[in-house]
């Protein structure tokens, strides 16, 4: 199964929004292999980042303020769009995937043009809605090692006006994976990283 991770430069999706950053792992009876990690270059970024106003209001690109990505790394990636959805249709044709919040990765970008995956693809599972169910199940039984991530997860989930209070990748992959196997905090929680925390999850998960 490949586990797709995508960064953007915004949560409302195509045509909005863009794939700035794309990461692929695979994880095959019990192994997670890192497969496919490229920026896209977009030659308008500057101008587009100048337009751009967030929910909030606020101006500009969020990732670029908030991560270690900035403008200059899109301005010169090695490969354009075209070139990067055809190697990313390339390795998934016929494969089953998945990605922590299907609805977010696929249904806001890769399921649209020019990316199309929904046509060559499978998916049958949501990492993100199986975490959450055996998450919170840990929490309700009093089951997570870290009793402080414990209680704030449960606060959270009462406090939250939303009928189901999604876990976020971070916080699954800390209650699932306790041991820190990719050892997190080493990396730079980019897309491939962010693939491989989520395989990690789901191996967790499956086991």
């Amino acid at each position: 199964m490949l586990i797709i991770d995508t960064e953007t430069t915004g949560l409302t999706g195509t045509p909005t929004d863009r794939v700035l950053e794309i990461g692929i792992c695979e994880l095959e009876e019990g192994k997670i292999n890192p497969l496919y990690s490229e920026m896209i270059r977009y030659p308008d970024i500057a101008r587009f980042d100048s337009e751009y106003e967030n929910p909030n209001g606020s101006k500009g690109i969020w990732i670029y303020r908030n991560s270690d990505m900035r403008l200059e790394d899109t301005l010169n990636a090695e490969k354009d769009l075209e070139t990067v959805v055809r190697e990313v249709r390339e390795l998934v044709s016929g494969k089953e995937v998945t990605a922590y919040n299907v609805s977010f990765d696929f249904d806001k970008f890769l399921d649209k043009e020019p990316w199309s995956l929904g046509d060559i693809v499978t998916r049958n599972i949501d990492i993100m809605e199986l975490a959450t169910d055996r998450v919170y199940e840990m929490a309700d039984s009093d089951s997570i090692e870290d009793k402080g991530l414990q209680e704030r997860l449960l606060r959270e989930r009462a406090e939250s006006k939303h009928p189901k209070k999604w876990v976020r990748s971070q916080d699954a992959y800390s209650v699932l994976c306790p041991d820190d196997p990719m050892g997190l905090g080493r990396q730079s929680h980019r897309a491939l990283d962010d693939a491989i925390m989520e395989a990690w999850i789901l191996k967790s998960l499956l086991q």
